[in-house]
């Protein structure tokens, strides 16, 4: 398992690498997936969870784009409940696909090999009254709009290009909408938590990390 030291080095490297226009980055095409089709249409939540799949595996900035809400959030807290990280839909482009100017890499720049693994524990639907907007700006609240929820178990491994990376294995859940173009996004990301002292709950096994641990390496 690499250090967080070669891991900087790395990001800096890519970033200086760069180039292209700056207001409109190349393409981001992995090697041996230029041939495949294009992924379908999220026409049903099902068919976005299947993207974001393919989209985390070819690290494909495009398609992880299109299945993004433009409200997107995301969260991890730990296990007493305090934020460890949230981050909305231009950070999260940034901290994935790089920022837009090609000054900083982005974790799909950094690791060449990306495995992804999503092992559902419970479908259900959130019904809209039942989540009255708290406030103004309530990301978790939906009073005209029923979600669907997809809760499971998700691993990934990413390795860049010396076999160093990261393992993740964490609970995540996924909340999507119906967006005004009839397909469905992801609106909420919520990590279950893997840090904090709890009496042993929330404790991350050894060798492994949370999302946000590695998402937060690459955050602006």
């Amino acid at each position: 398992m690499t250090s967080f030291t070669r891991y900087a080095t790395c990001a800096v490297l890519l970033g200086l690498c760069a180039c292209g226009n700056p207001f409109a980055p190349a393409k981001h095409t992995p090697e041996g997936t230029g041939d495949l089709p294009p992924a379908p249409e999220a026409t049903s939540p099902a068919q976005a969870m299947d993207n974001l799949a393919r989209a985390m595996r070819d690290r494909d900035k495009d398609l992880y784009e299109t299945l993004l809400d433009k409200k997107y959030w995301f969260t991890e807290t730990d296990c007493l409940g305090d934020l460890v990280l949230a981050n909305g839909f231009e950070e999260e482009l940034e901290i994935m696909g790089g920022s837009r100017d090609g000054s900083q890499a982005g974790i799909f720049d950094i690791f060449r090999t990306f495995e992804y693994d999503f092992e559902l524990i419970r479908r259900s639907q959130e019904l809209g009254r039942e989540f009255p907007s708290a406030f103004e700006g309530d990301p978790d609240g939906h009073p005209d709009e029923d979600w669907e929820v997809f809760r499971g178990r998700v691993e990934m491994l990413l390795l860049d290009e010396n076999g160093d990376g990261f393992r993740v294995d964490q609970i995540m859940t996924y909340k999507l909408r119906h967006d005004e173009e009839a397909l469905w996004k992801i609106t909420r990301w919520i990590d279950d938590p893997l840090s904090g002292d709890c009496g042993g709950a929330g404790k991350r096994p050894v060798g492994v990390h949370s999302w946000t641990a590695l998402k937060q390496q690459t955050a602006p």
